[in-house]
């Protein structure tokens, strides 16, 4: 009797236990490739920036870190194959990859000399010059800029704080001509 409420009692309770591992773990599969397929969509999307200003004239721009696990690294840095292969590279030894794009443009007084036909302009970041006599124009424009990826902490009491919630960039651009147009920063994850 007692044999018979066991069987009748603990087989089905196992039964029903098996079914629901069995297709939790198949959820936690499905979630686990949505989130690499979204890891890879998000390292291709144009991740909005923040801007601000120190000094009253440097723009620094903070940006979210998108972090890739190696098997999609390859799926992630698809538009830079050909300059990795040029460099002689494989995808899985990069740590990371970023591509800055940067515009620089500003409207100077220039400084004329009337015998020369030449107008010129130059300061820290430019050096610009105008000979009219043979109509050539040239130009030397520098830019300088600091990179810093930071580690954002998941967890914070008093002063302890521990775990990563992830990782942030803010790219400092020292050049008061040019504004930092566009970034993408794609680390390898675990």
């Amino acid at each position: 009797m007692k044999k018979d409420l066991i069987i009748m009692y603990v087989v089905p309770i196992a039964v029903l236990a098996s079914i629901f591992c069995l297709q939790y773990r198949s959820q936690v599969a499905r979630l686990k490739n949505d989130v690499n397929r979204l890891s890879v969509e998000l390292a291709h999307a144009q991740i909005p920036m923040q801007r601000d200003t120190i000094h009253d004239s440097i723009e620094v721009v903070t940006q979210t870190v998108v972090e890739v696990i190696p098997k999609k690294l390859k799926e992630a840095l698809a538009e830079d194959q050909q300059l990795i292969k040029e460099l002689k590279l494989k995808v899985k030894q990069l740590e990371a990859l970023q591509t800055t794009t940067i515009a620089a443009s500003d409207t100077v007084p220039a400084h004329h000399k009337p015998d020369d036909n030449l107008f010129y302009y130059s300061d820290q970041w430019a050096d610009l010059r105008l000979d009219l006599k043979d109509t050539t124009f040239y130009y030397n424009i520098r830019d300088s800029l600091s990179t810093m990826v930071y580690r954002e902490y998941r967890h914070r009491f008093l002063w302890w704080k521990w775990g990563t919630k992830g990782y942030r960039l803010k790219i400092v651009n020292f050049n008061p001509h040019a504004r930092v147009l566009y970034n993408r920063y794609i680390k390898a994850g675990k």
